[in-house]
């Protein structure tokens, strides 16, 4: 090979990987804008998603307080439920009767845990209203007295008044209902039941019994159920489920 020759083979050489490295450089240069482009993206994407996440936690811990709020005041409605009924246990606060704010009265006013007919003393916490919190039973003479707690103040809620209204209470249908009795006579029974929803909301009334036919004392007993006349078979069986589960206050 000639000189000349030579010298124009290495110059195509030289000239060549110029052209290769230029190429390159430019590809490596347009390859950066993509790059850094995509990464941007990425970073965008990243902090959406973190964004959204901590907007997320926030309203997770927004309703989580918000729960814990309700439950707190929760418990202290119940709280001042059974404290304001332990206040009047202990003497220190009165109750009236919720139809004649008036008529206050102490428990050191009625005859407590003596050896009399008519005493009183102190019974369980029951929920008689069906409304979550316990009401308290004094039991005593015809059936006692039912206390409801509410509005910081204690009320009579039910009570027995004479042989004619006898208080006690029974679970029906799920609910406990509050139930007076009347047996003054012979022959005869009448039964009133109450359902509250809340001890100032009287959710539904319940009336039956028995009793002669004063206009044909032949005919026997009559049975009835809300005024209407039933047959001694659904008088029974009423009686069964219901008298079953009665709870005496006496």
């Amino acid at each position: 090979m000639n000189r000349h020759k030579k010298i124009t083979i290495l110059v195509c050489a030289f000239l060549t990987t110029l052209s290769i490295a230029a190429c390159g450089k430019t590809k490596e240069d347009e390859f950066a804008p993509s790059q850094q482009e995509s990464d941007i993206r990425t970073s965008e994407s990243a902090e959406s998603d973190i964004k959204d996440e901590i907007v997320n936690a926030e309203k997770s811990l927004g309703n989580q307080q918000e729960n814990n709020v309700q439950t707190v005041e929760n418990t202290d409605s119940e709280m001042a439920a059974e404290e304001l009924l332990d206040l009047f246990i202990s003497g220190s606060i009165s109750a009236v009767d919720s139809t004649d704010l008036t008529s206050g009265f102490y428990i050191t006013d009625l005859n407590m845990d003596s050896e009399e007919w008519d005493s009183y003393s102190i019974g369980e916490k029951v929920d008689l209203d069906n409304d979550g919190e316990n009401e308290l039973i004094i039991c005593g003479p015809y059936g006692g007295i039912y206390l409801d707690a509410r509005d910081n103040k204690v009320y009579k809620f039910a009570g027995g008044d004479g042989t004619a209204l006898i208080l006690s209470y029974t679970y029906y249908k799920g609910d406990i209902w509050v139930m007076y009795s009347n047996r003054s006579s012979a022959g005869f029974e009448y039964y009133h039941m109450e359902k509250f929803e809340g001890a100032d909301n009287l959710a539904a009334e319940m009336n039956f019994g028995e009793e002669f036919d004063i206009n044909n004392e032949e005919a026997g007993l009559n049975y009835t159920l809300n005024g209407a006349e039933i047959s001694y078979e659904e008088y029974s069986e009423l009686c069964s489920k219901i008298l079953a589960a009665e709870v005496n206050t006496n």
